[in-house]
Formats: C-alpha cells, sequence, structure tokens
C-alpha cells in the first residue's frame, strides 16, 4: 500500500462512522419533530380535575384527536378570558340542552352518569348550546373555573384531547 493511499482510506473509514452517526442524528430529529406535531405537553395548573389529573401532573395530550372529540373526553382549551389554556372535560357537545338540577346533569331531557365525580356540588343551572359550542368543566366542581364562568367553547378553541400522564411517575396513567 502506498502512503498516499492511507489517509483516503482512514478518510472512509470515518466517513462511514460520521454517516451513521448523522442517520441517527437525523433520525432521533425526524421522531422528536413527530411528537412534538402530534403531542401536546401539558402542566396541570391547580385543582379543577381531581380525582382524574392532579396539581404539576405533567402529561402528553394527542393534537390529532380533536376531530372526533366525544362527551367526557378530557380536553385542553385556549380561553381567551384568561388568556391561558385550561384542562377541562366535555360535558355538552354542540346543540346539546344541558341542565343540572340537584347535582345531576340531564343532557336533552335524559339523565347521564357522570361515573368520574366524587361528591362534588354543581349548582343548578340550564343552557342550549349552538353549532360549534362545547360546554367544558372540571371534575372538582367546587374548584373548577370552567364554561359555567368562561362561556362554551369553540372545536378552534380545543387544541388536544386525551393523553398520558408521564410525570410524576406515581400517577402515570393514560387519560381519556
Amino acid at each position: 500500500m502506498e502512503l498516499a493511499s492511507i489517509p483516503f482510506f482512514l478518510g472512509g473509514m470515518y466517513m462511514k462512522k460520521y454517516k451513521n452517526v448523522v442517520l441517527f442524528l437525523l433520525i432521533v430529529l425526524v421522531f422528536s419533530l413527530t411528537i412534538r406535531i402530534n403531542t401536546l405537553p401539558v402542566l396541570v395548573d391547580g385543582r379543577s380535575m381531581e380525582p382524574t389529573l392532579y396539581d404539576h401532573d405533567f402529561f402528553l395530550s394527542n393534537r390529532n384527536s380533536i376531530k372526533s372529540l366525544k362527551r367526557f373526553d378530557i380536553v385542553v382549551a385556549y380561553s381567551h378570558q384568561l388568556d391561558e389554556n385550561i384542562v377541562k372535560r366535555v360535558i355538552g357537545m354542540p346543540f346539546d340542552k344541558m341542565e343540572y338540577r340537584d347535582n345531576k346533569l340531564y343532557i336533552n331531557g335524559q339523565y347521564i352518569k357522570e361515573p368520574f365525580l366524587q361528591d362534588s356540588m354543581t349548582n343548578d343551572f340550564t343552557i342550549t348550546l349552538k353549532k360549534n359550542q362545547y360546554f367544558l368543566m372540571g371534575d372538582n366542581r367546587l374548584h373548577s373555573t370552567d364554561s359555567r364562568e368562561l362561556g362554551p367553547f369553540s372545536l378552534q378553541d380545543i387544541s388536544s384531547r386525551d393523553g398520558v400522564v408521564v410525570f410524576p411517575l406515581s400517577h402515570f396513567k393514560k387519560i381519556q
């Protein structure tokens, strides 16, 4: 082997090594961007969703699933009045006539059980939602600023739904 060919040979080895590193970094970048585009990181602030979510729970919420909202989904919505994102549960859907009477939910005249509530008091009220309006409430009704004060939310205000609590690890769970 001639001396002139040694650097070329060594360069080829290094290029192959760097090619693998660059490929790995590219895969990590694409994976990270995919997660960032499809998920919304959320830090719970306050007690309004207890016992489902607790103050300082950190969860990743799904940005791609808001087109298929269902009653009782947990969502992240932007409140224009508060100028911040809030975490609440979808209680009322477009065109619903909602009524709370004697601490019970009635939708279009039918009683609807709320299995996620634990001794939570909801004052009596009635509202009829219009097209593209969602009524959002916290699970801890006594400590929740929600649609009762803020009014209905539009689909455009809702940025994600459901997700996975990832921190603290003792609270790890899928939320739906």
